[in-house]
């Protein structure tokens, strides 16, 4: 048996002491320390281990495994149809909805964050459902011309009359059909690059800002960096709606700081320009609200280098 320790405490009217001494050992006083009360339950479970065996009755019948294993196990095993897909960003799932599609991934060559436009001669809007099948409900209509943004990975319908044809998840949600060819229908997207966007607004007083990033979608949100009319941004992703209908757009933009430097005649007013990129939000729109329209959509670089090919 331990020896007996005074655990240096006050003690109450009963004898009890007020402070917590892991290593007291007070019989007298029923002060029992952590330390000395383990150390004789060690001692038990040696000698007498009979008495501390699990009761088989209880635990026969369960089974244990390994996390690592359940892990292993779960990452390697096919996803059931109506399953989340994996997207690029391993952190993100994109879901499929319902009714359940039979698919496999598609021969698609955009990826998570591709940009894509609605082939103008089609002449016809571009339907975003809400699931990968055809027969999911309709969220919204996209015209020809207009860009939308690939959210995760392609997918390959491959039963029924619509046999082949490629599903692409879009941001901020739904699902559009890219092409149709080996279905018998057309091709509905084209690659693009990232939609660009002019800077239209001119501030009537030249000391000022004629367009903000800030660094969020709220209005009030810090500022980033500001912009003059003429520049030109890119668009990082799809946009939100804020209160009165103001429109607020992710961008990727050069950044324009103004300085000492000669006239750039480019955006009619004082900036020295550095290579370096931002990403914030923009008010595209603030018409709704009283206000003014301070972006324009910009001619496409990347159009101009793509040719149609002779039929």
């Amino acid at each position: 048996m331990p020896a007996a320790m005074d655990d240096g405490g006050d003690d109450d009217a009963n004898g009890d002491s007020l402070d917590f001494n892991a290593a007291a050992w007070a019989p007298d006083n029923r002060s029992y320390g952590l330390f000395y009360l383990m150390v004789i339950r060690q001692g038990y479970m040696q000698n007498e281990p009979e008495k501390f065996a699990k009761p088989a009755e209880e635990v026969g019948t369960l089974k244990f495994m390994e996390n690592r294993a359940i892990n292993s196990f779960a990452s390697s095993k096919p996803r059931k149809e109506g399953a989340p897909l994996p997207s690029d960003d391993e952190s993100e799932c994109v879901s499929e909805g319902e009714p359940c599609e039979e698919s496999e991934v598609a021969p698609w060559t955009g990826k998570r964050g591709s940009w894509f436009r609605v082939h103008s001669s089609l002449g016809e809007e571009l339907v975003v459902r809400s699931g990968l099948s055809l027969a999911s409900a309709e969220l919204r209509r996209v015209a020809p011309g207009e860009a939308v943004q690939q959210a995760g990975i392609a997918k390959m319908l491959i039963k029924g009359r619509c046999r082949g044809c490629i599903r692409v998840p879009v941001k901020p949600r739904g699902w559009v059909t890219a092409d149709a060819t080996r279905a018998g229908g057309p091709r509905y997207l084209l690659s693009s690059g990232s939609p660009r966007w002019r800077v239209v607004y001119s501030s009537p007083n030249s000391s000022e800002a004629d367009a903000i990033i800030r660094s969020a979608p709220a209005l009030d949100s810090d500022e980033v960096q500001v912009l003059y009319c003429g520049d030109i941004v890119e668009q990082a992703g799809p946009c939100e709606m804020r209160g009165q209908g103001i429109v607020r757009m992710p961008v990727t933009a050069l950044i324009l700081k103004r300085g000492d430097g000669e006239m750039d005649t480019t955006h009619g007013k004082y900036a020295d320009v550095s290579s370096a990129k931002t990403l914030g939000w923009v008010t595209l729109d603030a018409s709704p609200a009283g206000g003014p329209v301070f972006f324009k959509p910009a001619p496409d670089v990347d159009s101009k280098r793509r040719r149609r090919r002779p039929v």
